[in-house]
């Protein structure tokens, strides 16, 4: 039976001690290597997956790919990799962390979930190291498979490489026929209470008078936008007085965003219209169904993004940062809203659509059309075409 071994630095949830790696942590990597698997296990192939361990090393088989995890020093990041790649078998996948100054073994295949140095205030002498790596990575890999075009510009601007195809683009997916609009959708939720003070203002418009929900479907992190978004909840939950907030995402214990983020919930003053849920992979559409308007506020490091892609094909009105891969995926006003990484932009993009109820139905029906275009049966089709074509080159 061949084998594919994916190598990455998460996958099954370990960022809290006592964990028991019984499912995936709920992130777009995470939810990228399930589906990969998914691939790999429909061929017939055994997928594996070695991955990077916050605390112990552990086995552990989940649904049915046997998953390894690798305690490690976080400063030789390149090293675990290493230890990773002289244990797996079959063809390598190098699933995440291609900047780093990994030694790839002959034969194997990258993945570049984005751009995760497109931060402005990072150093130039952290992004010129970041240069060199991503040259060994090109020069190293047979083939990086890209989720965004961000990142091919960047190899064609500043890496050097003969072969124009190895640098594959396939932008993430969604599966259309499970994320869907559900027209019938009951926007309440008994553990939202609504403001039911009677305080809206008399001059207000007509579409404040019917409840509305924001969504934020992401991890909460600083490069996934969680700062803006809670800035931008403090500027609109008092002017809309039926709006609720959701934060739908995994917050890892103990960080300081997760500090910050308690802290500032605990005594907001609109709390009782504010919740932080997480969901599985198969709840989450409970999660955009309940909701008008997505907000994918991501200030840098961001691929083609699973959560935009979800929102997209449940036919929302979708709220993003002009950031990495977004911009594959929203045209501005016309399939969605894309404004810059900051509260004050994200905040008049966001007021002008809770006032215009015909924009946003506009945006969400064309945002529904877009996400067919990104559907999963495609993604899949041309990975297994990828794996066969890499499988045939290393064992001929």
């Amino acid at each position: 039976m061949r084998t594919v071994t994916i190598l990455t630095h998460s996958y099954l949830n370990g960022y809290a001690e006592g964990e028991a790696y019984t499912r995936p942590f709920g992130g777009g990597l995470e939810r990228y290597i399930y589906d990969l698997c998914g691939v790999i296990q429909s061929r017939g192939w055994r997928a594996v997956v070695h991955q990077l361990s916050y605390f112990s090393s552990f086995e552990t088989t989940y649904l049915g790919v046997f998953v390894r995890g690798y305690q490690y020093d976080l400063n030789d990041i390149a090293g675990a990799f290493e230890r990773m790649a002289a244990d797996a078998e079959g063809l390598i996948i190098y699933g995440s962390c291609l900047w780093h100054p990994i030694r790839y073994r002959p034969g194997s295949i990258g993945i570049c979930h984005g751009v995760s140095w497109d931060w402005h205030d990072m150093s130039e002498a952290i992004k010129a190291d970041v240069a060199v790596m991503i040259q060994g990575a090109v020069s190293g890999l047979d083939r990086i498979v890209s989720v965004d075009s961000h990142f091919q510009t960047y190899c064609r601007a500043c890496c050097s490489y003969e072969d124009a195809e190895r640098l594959v683009l396939l932008p993430n997916s969604v599966d259309t026929s499970w994320f869907k609009p559900d027209n019938g959708a009951d926007k309440t939720d008994n553990d939202i209470q609504e403001n039911d003070d009677n305080s809206i203002p008399e001059d207000a418009v007509e579409d404040q008078a019917a409840p509305l929900r924001l969504l934020y479907p992401r991890r909460l992190s600083y490069e996934r936008g969680i700062v803006p978004m809670m800035l931008l909840a403090d500027l609109l939950l008092p002017e809309f007085p039926r709006l609720t907030v959701e934060f739908a995402g995994e917050l890892v214990a103990n960080t300081p965003v997760a500090v910050a983020f308690q802290s500032w919930l605990s005594v907001h003053p609109h709390r009782d219209r504010i919740a932080h849920r997480t969901y599985a992979f198969a709840s989450v559409r409970d999660a955009y169904h309940a909701a008008d308007i997505a907000i994918i506020p991501t200030v840098y490091s961001e691929g083609t993004s699973f959560s935009c892609l979800e929102a997209m094909s449940c036919g929302l009105a979708i709220v993003a940062t002009n950031v990495g891969g977004l911009n594959d995926l929203i045209i501005d006003g016309f399939n969605g809203r894309l404004v810059s990484p900051t509260e004050e932009a994200l905040y008049r993009a966001v007021k002008q659509l809770l006032e215009d109820t015909s924009a946003r139905e506009q945006l969400a029906v064309r945002a529904r059309e877009t996400a067919f275009a990104f559907d999963l049966s495609k993604w899949q089709r041309r990975w297994g075409e990828l794996l066969e074509e890499q499988l045939g080159r290393v064992h001929t």
